[in-house]
């Protein structure tokens, strides 16, 4: 029974050995996977960034163009407002 015993610990102590071994090549891998994902994460940062700024950019010049369309109009309704002779003047 002894030498079984010893022959169980042994293989115990190999397999903490393995255990070990796969532990330590992990911890070795996990800095270069955090640069990795830093990286990533900077890259996607950098495009939502530009996607804003565009959405803005896109806002404001459709905003600067309907402006003088809606100013025209304004401008034609107070134009017609004194002459009932006009369709839609009132």
């Amino acid at each position: 029974m002894a030498v079984e015993e010893a022959t169980g610990m042994g293989s115990l102590f190999e397999e903490l050995e393995v255990r070990e071994a796969a532990a330590r090549v992990r911890l070795e891998e996990l800095p270069a996977a955090v640069v990795e994902l830093t990286l990533r994460l900077v890259k996607v940062r950098e495009d939502l960034s530009r996607l804003e700024i565009t959405r803005e950019t896109v806002a404001q010049v459709l905003a600067e163009l309907s402006a003088p369309k809606a100013e025209e109009d304004a401008v034609a309704e107070d134009a017609h407002a004194d002459r009932p002779d006009i369709p839609g003047a009132r």
